[in-house]
């Protein structure tokens, strides 16, 4: 049976006591068939980390010297370096304060390799202090919040079936870094992590992965135990969290950067008004050293100082201490000797009818001495009973003014700061966001173009795809031509520009059966379309892509602009469409108009086929586009399902050109000979979509007014416009009555059949 290689790297800065736990985790893992080389990165520790490595377990252990503390981000992205270069399958990244279950490997190995599309996975992390309460399986975007939201955060005693629900592995947004395997090769193309020194780096990192197309999965089967966040959270933290996940907002989702500022802002405003501005000033630096575009270590000095027990306490009083204030036994036997050597009293705590009372006394006699209260949930109705109060870090005690205005002038200079923050970063351009750059791994595109007797423009349609700055597609050819001058003009392009086109010669002339067949032949993950009389800008593919970065999974759909290069002034064509379940469209909106993806809605975003992609996966589950739309309103039909399924269609900014020439629809764009078609899709559609939404009289005239707009009105222009024989008039005349026949009998047989 062939060996699974994998390294593992670990990141550490003065922890060589847990990393040494860690090594014996490793050591007690089941490995069938697995081979584990062990990196220990070493930020520049001063507690002997990398010589007793090397004395008492050089043969386990390979050690990377930085050569200084360059944070979990230069760590794991030192390592991630140098064996990405090896001879690897897998790199396992794991903190170094993680113990291990024996079988936390071998489940994230077998989802990498039992389900191909998952690029990274991760394990159940639990708290190291509550061994049954999970800290996190993965996490997802809140929206809402402009931050993260942990999957199954807190939970105690959930089995793992439950979390499964019978899935192999739980899809998220992100796995954090403390236990994630990732294959070797999303390495050697993605990149390393973000300079961000602390924290969010695993965020930008899985997001990134993720809109190359990879799925980010954890298996609960895996099991690690970490040292929670509450008992080890600092308040210095506060300044990479906010720094980094705008960085990270900015670059993958731009939308939630303003929304950032805005939901902290009450926060930090509650911080400033119950005495923690040092903790408020703190994540402001943040908000400002992204402004400022620093990366990296915090360069600024942290404005508070924490003093001792011994600092704060010179003689015998009375204490507040808040409950579960301490995070480990030393601190609270420091309290204990304190309370023998010096004869500290701890006050106790009143009932609450005895509190109110002696808040209205404490404005003239404090009845404590000294209160000390944890920064993150302090117990803030001492407050005001305490003649000094300390707010406790983890590491010290910071002391704060519990004065009215004190904490007056604390909230109007947070207010004042995170106002100008707000308007700074409402400031930066959209060009000064850095752009998602393709890499090798992003998404294979499909561009699938249907043409029909109209060599000379395909031709030069293809040519402008040398100029596509975005790499990984492919390119499909479905013709539709009574000729064999497509086929010899494909193989002319191929041969000139290195172009690979897939060809495909299909009949009938239909443009929904000729992108079937392109989705079909497709193996990109997305299927992008423009017609054969278009050029596509060199940013095409780009653009729709960051739109598909930019929202979730349930964006099914992007598409863009379209222009006509024909007629005087370029005008647009199609910009923001949307249409109603009658087919009526206002096909240009303005940038900033309501989008409308809601599933039981009157009207829906729309696209036009000339500029237009979608997931091909998604496609696939509504059964493609409708063959019943020969032409017209084909692309219009596949967006509709697509909302009513549960999906979005969304707009990027990107405009296409076109050149609108004559086809067996058309002799020019006001003279259609399709009126067949026109009439009998848009009966069709009607009947299909919005028979059931209103009252049948109703919806009879509707139809009724509808067609006469889109075709009568239309077909008797041509004859002041055209000057078009009565006879041929008669004939499009015609056309419209046995497309409406056509229409109405296969709509309602639609209805019946369902």
């Amino acid at each position: 049976m062939e060996i699974t290689k994998i390294a593992i790297i670990i990141v550490t800065w003065n922890k060589i006591k847990q990393v040494c736990l860690l090594l014996k985790d490793l050591n007690e893992l089941e490995l069938p068939n697995i081979n584990l080389d062990i990196y220990v990165v070493d930020n520049a520790s001063t507690d002997g980390t990398q010589s007793y490595l090397e004395e008492y377990c050089s043969d386990q252990v390979k050690v990377l010297q930085t050569g200084s503390n360059l944070g979990g981000s230069g760590g794991f992205s030192c390592g991630l370096q140098f064996v990405s270069k090896l001879d690897y399958n897998y790199i396992w990244l794991l903190d170094d304060d993680v113990r291990l279950d024996s079988l936390a490997l071998v489940a994230l190995i077998n989802t990498l390799q039992n389900y191909e599309e998952v690029g990274v996975v991760g394990s159940q992390i639990r708290k190291l202090q509550k061994p049954n309460a999970i800290q996190e399986i993965g996490s997802f975007i809140n929206n809402k919040k402009a931050h993260l939201e942990i999957n199954f955060g807190n939970q105690v005693n959930i089995s793992t079936e439950e979390i499964l629900q019978g899935k192999p592995y739980v899809n998220v947004d992100i796995c954090a870094a403390a236990s994630l395997l990732i294959r070797c090769k999303i390495v050697q193309h993605m990149g390393v992590f973000e300079d961000y020194f602390l924290h969010f780096d695993d965020v930008e990192w899985c997001l990134r992965i993720k809109q190359a197309g990879w799925v980010i999965a954890v298996n609960p089967h895996s099991i690690v135990w970490h040292d929670s966040p509450d008992f080890k959270s600092r308040p210095w933290m506060n300044y990479y969290d906010e720094r980094n996940l705008c960085y990270c907002w900015q670059k993958h989702r731009p939308e939630l950067l303003l929304k950032r500022v805005v939901v902290s802002f009450p926060r930090l405003v509650y911080y400033a008004a119950t005495g923690r501005y040092f903790l408020a000033e703190i994540s402001i630096a943040g908000f400002q050293d992204f402004i400022n575009g620093v990366h990296g270590k915090m360069l600024r000095k942290i404005n508070y100082t924490e003093s001792t027990l011994e600092e704060i306490i010179h003689e015998p009083a009375k204490v507040f201490v808040q409950s579960t204030i301490y995070q480990d036994e030393f601190q609270s036997q420091n309290l204990k000797k304190i309370e023998v050597d010096k004869k500290v009293t701890f006050w106790p705590s009143p009932n609450k009818f005895s509190r109110i009372w002696l808040w209205i006394i404490a404005w003239f006699w404090k009845p404590i001495d000294i209160a000390i209260i944890t920064y993150q949930h302090p117990t803030l109705d001492v407050l005001n009973l305490a003649k000094w109060v300390y707010y406790f870090t983890g590491n010290g005690y910071v002391p704060v003014v519990i004065n009215p205005l004190v904490l007056t002038k604390a909230v109007i200079k947070t207010t004042n700061q995170m106002w100008q923050i707000y308007w700074q970063i409402r400031k930066l351009k959209l060009s000064s966001m850095p752009e998602i750059m393709p890499t090798p791994l992003s998404p294979l595109v499909s561009i699938i173009i249907c043409t029909s007797n109209r060599p000379n423009c395909l031709e030069k349609a293809l040519q402008s795809l040398e100029l596509i700055r975005y790499q990984n597609f492919e390119v499909i050819v479905i013709d539709a031509s009574s000729t064999n001058q497509t086929i010899e003009i494909v193989n002319q392009v191929s041969s000139k520009n290195d172009l690979k086109i897939n060809f495909l010669q299909v009949r009938p002339r239909n443009i929904s059966y000729s992108r079937n067949m392109g989705i079909k032949l497709a193996t990109g993950s997305i299927v992008a379309f423009f017609d054969d009389d278009a050029i596509p800008p060199s940013e095409w593919i780009d653009k729709l892509l960051d739109i598909y970065a930019v929202h979730d999974e349930k964006c099914a759909a992007v598409g863009g602009t379209v222009r006509d290069l024909t007629r005087p002034g370029y005008p647009l064509q199609f910009h923001r469409g949307i249409t109603n379940l009658f087919s009526e469209t206002i096909a240009i909106r303005s940038a900033d108009a309501t989008n409308y993806n809601q599933a039981n809605g009157l009207w829906f975003n729309g696209l036009m086929g000339t500029n237009c992609s979608f997931r091909k996966d998604i496609l696939e589950k509504i059964n493609g586009y409708d063959e019943f739309f020969d032409y017209f309103l084909d692309e219009t039909d596949v967006c509709l399902r697509l909302i009513q399924a549960g999906y979005e269609v969304h707009y990027a900014d990107v405009v296409i050109d076109h050149y609108p020439q004559p086809s067996h629809n058309r002799i020019d764009q006001k003279h259609l000979t399709c009126w067949y078609s026109l009439a009998k899709n848009t009966t069709y559609f009607a009947i299909k979509h919005g028979l059931t939404r209103g009252l049948f009289p109703i919806f009879v005239t509707r139809l009724f007014l509808l067609i006469t707009y889109r075709c009568w009105l239309r077909i008797i222009r041509l004859k002041f416009t055209h000057h078009i024989p009565n006879s041929v008039l008669i004939k499009y005349f015609k056309q419209t009555i046995e497309g409406i026949r056509i229409g109405w009998k296969t709509g309602m047989d639609l209805h019946q059949v369902n």
